[in-house]
């Protein structure tokens, strides 16, 4: 787990005249808290391409893995973030064909294997990974993405270079960057409280989209390919329950299996959830790992941290309990916006982030059971929205009442009065992706919105939220339910194995069954934001923040001149919870870059 960033040249200018080798050792040292442990950069000789890396050592510490890498012939150099999983069988693979390797990391299979296999060695991959890779025979620079988007990774044009970060903020600091915000990104950060990719917040600066390779020419010009696509179809065929239910259980323990392997410390999340709880038991019963488990809860506040220690408990796995106090949460809250990388609006994002510096005081890496509500139906409004009929009479409207009414921030009444052409161009341009997904026959309701989720909310939201507040203190989250076995097992997941009589996801409970009794898994689910009761009791405290937000966004350039589309989001930042957390959030990014 790192930091990558780099540049290319797009014009035939004096390169070195950019200074391009301290622009990029810039972005490094700005995000030097995603890998402490050492940097390097490699320069092209014309100096037309710069790329530079932060480390965080967590596969062969030796200093030989150090990266940017250069392949063995020498053409390929790589930057890159995440890890490989399966890399092992990658090499020994490349190993019987005569390969011969320098190192014990997987850094340096990723990079012979694609001098092997070229484009096609995204598709062969198990793991989690944004990189640059720069082909010095062509001149061309690959920026390339995971395939649900668990590793983040901008870049950003300017008239002379492109340049690329792991973090977006980073990039802010590049000579030339515009900072005009786009008001459909605007729009879409109050809608869904981020900002889905391709976008961001600002026009001249863009995501890398999950499963994505970016292949920029010496020109400038961009050519984006796609080596991935989660899909579904009813027209499975028969299934036994308990056939299906082995078969998720092996795909589950092989990728818990290959995401143990670290030369470091490694620790698990474990919420007492379904997802974390069955991570954390086929972790020790199947594979015999004593995983040190972490959980927190809220000081004075109903929480989950008694039944995940006893879970636990009943898996011989040591435990450690985190009640996250008033004082942390103030503490953290009046600074956040300070730890923003984009402007994020969950409010679960305060507690992970203090859950993760707790833990990275004893662990560098921690399972986690993310992705297990968007592959196996553990969403309590997918409940809700099931209830419309099997083939909607308008996949549109139901969209609609999707992310307003069940997944609410601001009342979306309200923003298409604040931004009339921006509402149209949101639902041009995000809605329709998925209308098509509605409206197919060949998919029940659960289907549907799995797709729509793990397309959007899976990697806009959650996975955006996991890596930055957990790499703020060089903790590395892996999750296990992102395999490739495992996709494939949840793309044919039978409709009677989501839900039944209220009860969410029936195939991972049923698994998870084999190891624990019921009276540990019947919980119902619970988030991990700050809890609104806190809020309540601390609702001064929350005022002022949001009286500071007012003021902040009310002079940001966006509004000096829309003072009625102002009016009509303070107005409405009020609606709920998440609007009221999303107002202050965006106030306090705001205010800690301020730029005009």
């Amino acid at each position: 787990m790192c930091g990558i960033a780099g540049l290319i040249s797009t014009t035939p200018t004096n390169n070195s005249a950019l200074n391009a080798e301290a622009i990029v050792r810039r972005l490094c040292h700005l995000q030097a808290h995603r890998g402490p442990d050492a940097e390097g950069i490699w320069i092209d000789p014309s100096h037309r391409v710069v790329l530079g890396h932060r480390r965080l050592s967590i596969i062969d510490l030796d200093a030989r893995s150090n990266q940017p890498m250069q392949s063995s012939g020498g053409r390929f150099v790589l930057s890159y973030n995440g890890e490989i999983y399966n890399f092992p069988e990658l090499r020994r693979e490349m190993e019987q064909t005569g390969s011969i390797f320098r190192t014990t990391s997987d850094s340096e299979v990723l990079l012979e294997g694609y001098a092997r296999w070229g484009y096609s060695v995204f598709e062969r991959l198990d793991g989690m990974f944004a990189l640059a890779l720069f082909d010095t025979h062509t001149g061309n620079l690959l920026l390339a993405r995971d395939r649900l988007g668990e590793k983040p990774l901008f870049y950003a044009h300017t008239t002379d270079y492109i340049g690329f970060s792991s973090e977006f903020r980073p990039l802010l600091s590049l000579p030339g960057v515009s900072r005009e915000v786009s008001e459909t990104s605007l729009y879409e950060y109050f809608a869904l409280r981020y900002i889905p990719a391709p976008n961001t917040l600002f026009g001249s600066i863009h995501a890398v989209q999950p499963g994505v390779v970016c292949t920029i020419s010496q020109d400038g010009s961009i050519n984006e390919r796609s080596f991935f696509a989660f899909d579904l179809s009813n027209q499975r065929g028969p299934y036994e329950k308990e056939s299906y239910l082995d078969t998720l259980e092996e795909a589950l323990v092989a990728s818990i299996r290959s995401r143990l392997i670290a030369d470091v410390p490694l620790g698990a999340w474990l919420s007492s959830g379904v997802d974390s709880s069955l991570v954390c038991a086929l972790g020790a019963r199947r594979l015999g790992k004593e995983l040190h488990c972490y959980s927190a809860g809220f000081m004075g506040e109903e929480d989950e941290t008694t039944s995940a220690e006893k879970i636990a408990e009943a898996l011989g796995l040591p435990f450690t309990r985190y009640l996250i106090t008033q004082d942390d949460l103030l503490s953290t809250i009046s600074r956040f916006g300070t730890y923003l990388d984009e402007p994020n609006g969950d409010r679960s994002c305060v507690p992970t982030l203090l859950l993760s510096e707790q833990m990275r005081r004893q662990v560098t890496v921690a399972l986690s059971g993310d992705g297990g509500d968007e592959l196996f139906c553990g969403y309590g409004r997918y409940l809700g929205a099931s209830q419309s009929s099997e083939a909607p009479n308008n996949p549109f409207e139901t969209l609609n009442d999707y992310f307003s009414r069940l997944l609410p921030v601001f009342p979306w009444h309200q923003l298409d009065l604040a931004f009339p052409e921006q509402a149209l161009n949101f639902r041009r341009r995000f809605l329709s992706r998925f209308t098509a997904v509605i409206a197919r026959h060949d998919l029940n309701a659960f289907d549907r919105l799995r797709l729509v989720d793990l397309h959007s909310y899976l990697p806009g939201a959650v996975l955006a939220k996991v890596d930055r507040m957990s790499m703020r203190h060089a903790l590395e989250v892996r999750t296990p339910f992102f395999s490739p076995a495992i996709l494939a097992t949840a793309s044919r997941l039978p409709a009677s194995l989501c839900a039944s009589g209220g009860t969410l996801k029936l195939a991972l409970r049923a698994v998870l069954a084999r190891y624990l009794p019921d009276s540990l898994i019947r919980h119902d689910k619970r988030g991990f934001g700050m809890p609104p009761a806190f809020m309540h009791q601390h609702a001064e405290f929350f005022a002022e923040m949001a009286r500071a937000a007012d003021e902040t966004l009310h002079d940001w350039y966006p509004f000096r001149d829309r003072t009625k589309a102002y009016d009509i989001l303070h107005s409405a930042s009020r609606a709920n919870v998440n609007s009221y957390w999303a107002w202050i959030a965006l106030g306090q990014w705001v205010d800690s870059n301020q730029s005009h």
